[in-house]
């Protein structure tokens, strides 16, 4: 399976938003309407509390907020397109403009590590990280993810 098969088109958004809280509640209300997410509220205080913790920003721009919550039935992914950056505690000090927000079932650690770890790798490329940013859409941005 790809990594970006998991991402439908009407959980892409292009963000307008300069505040990293106001841009992980507007991930977090795509991924509420999923069918498999059964308790917005507990992803939502889940997604805040990790980040609390530390920054899911992995550097070059990227977030990836990431949660295994019991009440998420199936691994389920948002993507936020931000054109300005947002500054996001990144230990790289860069903004981030590119947030993958995945949702994945309390049983699921192997799948869950492995779709981690190949959207970091896939998001270091240079090329995918530029055209994502210069889409002006989210069906766009759905092109660009189905082709890698």
């Amino acid at each position: 399976m790809k990594v970006f098969d998991l991402i439908s088109l009407d959980r892409i958004k292009i963000l307008d938003t300069d505040d990293k809280n106001e841009a992980l509640h507007q991930i977090c209300d795509l991924l509420a309407e999923a069918d498999s997410v059964n308790d917005p509220d507990a992803l939502r205080e889940a997604i805040f509390e990790r980040e609390n913790i530390i920054s899911t920003s992995i550097g070059l721009g990227i977030a990836i907020p990431h949660v295994r919550l019991e009440s998420v039935s199936e691994m389920t992914v948002a993507v936020g397109i931000l054109k300005k950056g947002i500054d996001y505690q990144s230990f790289d000090d860069h903004p981030v403009n590119i947030i993958i927000m995945i949702a994945a079932p309390e049983g699921a650690h192997r799948e869950y590590l492995s779709l981690l770890a190949k959207i970091a790798l896939l998001l270091k490329n240079e090329n995918l990280r530029e055209q994502l940013l210069a889409s002006e859409t989210p069906e766009a941005v759905c092109e660009v993810l189905k082709e890698h």
